[in-house]
């Protein structure tokens, strides 16, 4: 037998004599079992060598070795992985999930930085070379710009004719007239002398404009379309959360470097003119295609040619909607087209189909939507997030495939895991159909039960009533992950552990749309019962974990373990976002990282909070445990000890330094009124405060750099800390120094 061939622990011992090897199998195998203990070092010996191999190169190197490899090219060293400081909370917590890293991957360059720093070198100067450069050192999509280009001047019709420049835009074209102000904006705009900045500043000779998309391009295919009313409806939203949001393009990879990205490079709203213009063109032809640049097949049909990067595709009752069929139409008003055409509104995301096809029994869509992390489910990567496989006694799958072993409903499965005892067990959802089921779930003790999606999929569950997890099970463990709930979970019994990971339950309830339109939903997400019916109190042992969720308002009772939240939104709305389950009461101890949460917080202890926005006021019954550190907490906020909280910070250097420019000492009265003047700028501002848009609570790019850069690390405060966006743009500037031009000026304009 081969030496590499041989179990772990015997490859020593293979190469002994067969006579040693029988003489020590007569003495126990005393002498096999030292040469093991001998092997497992010599295999970390092996490896380490293998591993200073590796580091000899960029491509292979560990995270560490990459800035002495740039040394070696002369590089300045970026901001990277290797200088995030963060705990690993995550893994301390989940040490059942595949990992073997839960960390977020950040997605800074600095590896491609070094090692493309000879290529960068080679084309220094160049415009295409730039906008590389800057897409590989932020991790964003990005466009440059040479503003120059843009201004419109008298010509020498001599010398240095630029046809494309004219002076008049034109008018006739609704797509062109679109794109003024915008990055791929083709019209002369006169000299703007203001220095180049976000929002102006850009038209002028030295200017040198860096577009970038901070939002993400999320892929959601054979999902199920929301109707609007009732089943003989035509309309119809993309989202199975039935809200209106636009559309995003599919992300694509540019195929000349030696080119600037175009607008179906960059992950943004689909633009309706450009939209229009695209299927008008097709419409155009003696025959007309299979797909455009928006619209065409995800995968291979029988029939119709599978488009190369399409943004989007609309399913009727099993079939594909040809392209011949689909327009550009604005839907405020909720049009039906004629015949069998389907209307399609990519600025709301809605569609209306026509009598020929309505009304449908089943409308499947395929689309992308935009959201500013990998956060509250959906189609990115989640592979470490799943429970490992080999810890439950049952694997049951959910999907609508009707194969055989495969099980249609969530209910079922859940029938089918009950009728074995209630095993350890985990369900795993491996499509994008909305499930509208009533569930209940009575785990058992000193047993686990996981709902998840698997990696790559977003199921949508339409709760008919309650996710119920009933019984008193004080050593069970439920997880929920993956998934987009529209609905309410409570836990009517007692339970040690509930997870919630990488899952929403969505703020308020619902956020469908309805006709004629209805108040906005204000039901908690979450509620755990405190005493059952005679009065004695429950879940006493109950662990509450988030994980990169986004939840609505959250009831506990305040003698639960603990409520842990890492990397989450907390959205209370106008309600309180954390509290007890009756009206006034205390929710429970909380340790809370990176989190935004909107709404009161009311708990018994605050055991930790770091880079939390606390959007409410914050009431702690024990202010004596525990501590708030580099967070946002409003000024009447009774917490524990703060460290370096905004806008407590800011206050107190506004306050030393108007002392220090008085010749007086300053009285109560001008400290509070500076206070006062801090506390209402140093608040936080959102691009959206709507669930279901793509900037939800993102923070504007025109808040207060206190907040966008209050981290430990300068990064942003709360649920988008770990992106860490300030650190992008200083990469970014940095590298700008070396490689613009002498005498440009740069300017980074985020388009969302």
């Amino acid at each position: 037998m081969a030496y590499s061939s041989r179990p772990p622990g015997e490859k020593l011992y293979d190469l002994l004599p067969a006579y040693i090897r029988e003489q020590d199998f007569d003495q126990g195998e005393q002498l096999k079992g030292l040469l093991a203990l001998i092997e497992t070092q010599a295999d970390l010996i092996d490896a380490d060598i293998g591993q200073l191999q590796n580091n000899a190169f960029i491509e292979t190197c560990e995270a560490w070795a990459i800035p002495y490899i740039g040394d070696l090219v002369a590089t300045i060293p970026l901001f990277d992985e290797s200088h995030v400081r963060d705990g690993d909370t995550a893994g301390e917590l989940f040490g059942d999930l595949n990992g073997p890293s839960l960390r977020p991957r950040i997605g800074l360059g600095a590896r491609a930085d070094v090692a493309k720093t000879i290529y960068y070198r080679r084309r220094k100067g160049t415009l295409p070379m730039l906008e590389e450069l800057a897409r590989d050192v932020t991790g964003w999509a990005a466009h440059a710009v040479e503003f120059f280009q843009l201004l419109g001047w008298t010509q020498w019709l001599r010398n240095h004719v630029r046809p494309q420049a004219l002076r008049t835009p034109d008018i006739r074209s609704v797509e062109r007239m679109d794109r003024i102000a915008g990055p791929f904006d083709e019209a002369a705009h006169t000299v703007d002398v203001r220095q180049i900045n976000p929002f102006d500043g850009w038209f002028n000779i030295r200017n040198v404009g860096f577009f970038l998309w901070r939002l993400r391009s999320y892929r959601r295919a054979a999902s199920q379309a929301r109707r609007l009313g009732g089943a003989a409806d035509f309309r119809y939203h993309f989202s199975p959360l039935g809200q209106s949001a636009p559309l995003f393009t599919r992300l694509r990879r540019e195929g000349d470097e030696a080119g600037l990205a175009t607008e179906f490079h960059t992950p943004g709203p689909i633009r309706p003119a450009l939209f229009y213009e695209d299927i008008r063109a097709r419409h155009a032809l003696p025959v007309v295609p299979d797909f455009s640049e928006f619209y065409g097949l995800f995968a291979e049909f029988p029939g119709m040619l599978r488009a190369p990067a399409s943004s989007l595709m609309i399913f009727v009752d099993g079939a594909p909607v040809p392209l011949a069929d689909i327009f550009d139409h604005d839907l405020s008003t909720w049009d039906q087209p004629a015949g069998a055409r389907v209307a399609v509104d990519v600025a709301r995301g809605r569609l209306t189909l026509g009598p020929g096809r309505a009304p449908a029994v089943r409308v499947e869509v395929y689309y992308h939507y935009g959201f500013a992390a990998d956060l509250g489910g959906g189609g990115y990567a989640r592979r470490a997030w799943l429970v490992r496989a080999r810890l439950a006694t049952m694997v049951l799958t959910v999907n609508g495939s009707g194969a055989a072993g495969v099980f249609a409903t969530i209910g079922a499965a859940l029938a089918a895991w009950v009728a074995a005892g209630r095993p350890d067990c985990i369900i795993r959802i491996d499509d994008n159909r909305t499930y509208a089921e009533a569930i209940s779930i009575e785990p058992a003790d000193g047993r686990f039960i996981a709902i998840e999606a698997a990696d790559g999929f977003c199921p949508h569950l339409s709760l008919q009533g309650p996710l119920d997890i009933a019984g008193a099970h004080e050593t069970a463990r439920v997880t929920l992950s993956g998934l987009w709930i529209e609905g309410q979970v409570r836990v009517r019994g007692s339970l040690g552990r509930l997870r919630l990971l990488h899952t929403t339950l969505v703020p308020g309830g619902t956020i469908a749309e309805t006709d004629p339109p209805g108040p906005p939903a204000a039901n908690p997400s979450l509620i755990v019962a405190a005493v059952d019916a005679q009065g004695a109190p429950l879940n006493s042992e109950l662990q509450i974990e988030l994980a990169f969720a986004i939840v609505g308002a959250i009831r506990a009772p305040d003698h639960a373990q603990a409520l842990i939240a890492l990397d989450c939104i907390v959205d209370g709305g106008a309600t309180p976002a954390i509290a007890g389950v009756a009206a006034g009461a205390s929710g429970p101890a909380c340790r809370l990282e990176r989190c935004t949460v909107r709404g009161a917080t009311n708990v018994r202890q605050i055991d930790l909070a770091t880079e939390t926005i606390f959007d409410g006021p914050v009431a702690v019954e024990r202010q004596q445990i525990g501590c708030v550190r580099f967070s946002y907490v409003s000024r009447d906020s009774l917490t524990p000890r703060r460290y370096r909280c905004q806008p407590d910070l800011e206050i107190r250097r506004v306050v030393e330094a108007a002392q220090a420019a008085s010749p007086a000492p300053l009285t109560q009265p001008q400290i509070d009124t500076l206070a006062l003047g801090v506390a209402r700028r140093v608040r936080p501002e959102y691009a959206s405060e709507a669930y279901g848009q793509p900037a939800y609570l993102q923070l504007h790019v025109n808040g207060p750099k206190e907040i966008a850069t209050g981290a430990e690390d300068g990064s942003e405060q709360g649920v988008f800390c770990h992106l860490k966006q300030p650190q992008r743009a200083a990469n970014l500037r940095r590298r700008l120094e070396e490689y613009l031009p002498f005498g440009l000026e740069p300017g980074l304009i985020y388009v969302n």
